[in-house]
């Protein structure tokens, strides 16, 4: 699996350890946005239906 990694292209070393290991930083980038898309869903989940007046305010 001969992957090139888009931040440091042409480094050897970086190069080789992405071949051997996958690209675990862009991996670990791709995990956090889906993640924080996810947690903002959840956190605004009633935006809509406040701004509606489904909620009564206490």
């Amino acid at each position: 699996m001969a992957v090139r990694s888009a931040n440091h292209p042409g480094s050897p070393i970086y190069d080789q350890l992405v071949e051997e290991h996958g690209d675990v930083l862009v991996e670990v980038r791709e995990l956090a946005d889906r993640t924080r898309r996810q947690a903002d869903r959840l956190l605004h989940w009633d935006t809509g239906s406040r701004s509606r007046g489904h909620f009564e305010e206490a």
